[in-house]
């Protein structure tokens, strides 16, 4: 089950630790710079060459000081993909210019410890948000200019461990950036699925409350239509049950709305009380009655149960209500079995209160019924009466989350 507060506080909890964690960046970054500033790094004879492959950087860092650029994935990934071609094309000429033996060049020179850290922040920041296929194009070549830079002027003992430790840097941030950006689109994926769940289960809420009010005011209203000319004194009566058919469609439809605006259930929970009212409340133009029949302890059911047991109720009666509106008798049967709740709609006219192809009623009574673990029939019974069979569990493994 999805819990929206739980949902905000995990990402306010990542906000948190990435405000953390780009403190200790920083200070890296921050000691780097020192270090090359100290060593003379950018005074040396490769200083210009040290100097352009920072400027590369500039992109990145534009993109990330811009919060319109920082949320388009394309941008950040060319930003990545531009600060490894720098630094990739200045490696390359410190070694070509480190190759003329009139330039003396340390090969100590080569080592811009604040270049490289700033190239695996970038490579990381690529990975995480980057647009999937240009950001593995950046992190190749932003790979490549980190661990080259050591061996840029020469090829020695020193140079070659500290490549060593940058590919391992690089590793351990790419570990990292891949697992938060899986991690990212897990959520997305389970988002998207809550929404598609509510949403199917809104579209099923609907039908099976305010299309059976919908239903009997139409069947109400054709009725009244009919005997308005021989009866005027038989519409009053029709006339009242619209006019509480469409009050309690509405206020149905202002729970489900006030449901959704506090996350809360976006249908009220049903009883036996209200399984007993529905009943009772059936009525057919023709005059036809539904009757209630209750088998066990009924009271002790869990409203859980009870209401996709309403639910089944309702969408039986509102099948009646428009396909078998000449019906006499509807029997509703509550059964109170061991682990487990049955009901039973049967109708006195053959073969009616089938709904017509098309329709989306049982079919979302079906998935409702399933989801709650339990089991739907509907047809012709052995007398050839239209019968809905409805078995729900007590304790539903969904509910659960079993």
């Amino acid at each position: 089950m999805y819990f929206p507060h739980f949902a905000r506080g995990s990402a306010r909890a990542r906000r948190v630790l990435l405000r953390l964690g780009a403190v200790p960046v920083g200070a890296v970054l921050v000691l780097a710079l020192a270090a090359d500033h100290r060593t003379g790094v950018h005074r040396s004879a490769i200083g210009p060459q040290t100097l352009l492959s920072m400027a590369g950087l500039l992109p990145a860092a534009v993109v990330w000081a811009v919060r319109r650029w920082r949320g388009d994935p394309r941008a950040v990934a060319v930003a990545g993909a531009v600060a490894g071609a720098a630094s990739l094309g200045c490696s390359a000429w410190m070694r070509a210019v480190a190759g003329r033996p009139e330039t003396a060049v340390a090969r100590a020179d080569a080592y811009t410890l604040f270049e490289i850290a700033a190239l695996v922040v970038v490579l990381v920041a690529t990975a995480r948000y980057g647009a999937a296929r240009p950001a593995a194009g950046a992190c190749l070549l932003l790979f490549l200019a980190v661990v080259l830079r050591p061996v840029a002027v020469e090829a020695t003992e020193n140079s070659l461990v500290l490549t060593l430790l940058c590919t391992l840097t690089v590793c351990a941030g790419l570990t990292g950036a891949l697992t938060a950006r899986l991690a990212a689109a897990d959520r997305r994926r389970h988002a998207e699925q809550v929404r598609l769940e509510q949403r199917l289960t809104f579209a099923r809420d609907l039908h099976d409350f305010v299309a059976h009010h919908v239903t009997g005011i139409v069947v109400q209203a054709q009725g009244a239509q009919v005997v308005a000319a021989s009866r005027p004194e038989a519409t009053v009566p029709a006339l009242g049950q619209i006019e509480r058919a469409a009050s309690e469609a509405l206020r149905t439809l202002r729970y489900m709305v006030g449901g959704l605006r506090t996350e809360g259930e976006p249908v009220p929970a049903c009883g036996v009380e209200q399984l007993r009212t529905l009943v009772a409340a059936f009525a057919l133009p023709g005059g036809g009655r539904a009757r209630l029949d209750e088998e066990g302890p009924v009271d002790r059911l869990p409203t859980a149960a009870m209401t996709a047991v309403h639910r089944v109720a309702m969408e039986s009666l509102t099948n009646v209500r428009k396909h078998a509106p000449d019906s006499r008798q509807v029997s509703v049967t509550l059964r109170a079995l061991p682990g487990a709740a049955e009901l039973d709609v049967v109708n006195d006219r053959s073969g009616a209160g089938a709904p017509t192809p098309g329709g989306y009623g049982l079919v979302g009574l079906g998935e409702r019924v399933a989801a709650e673990g339990g089991d739907l029939r509907a047809g012709p019974d052995g007398s050839g009466h239209w019968r809905v069979n409805a078995r729900i569990p007590l304790e539903s493994a969904w509910r659960d989350g079993r």
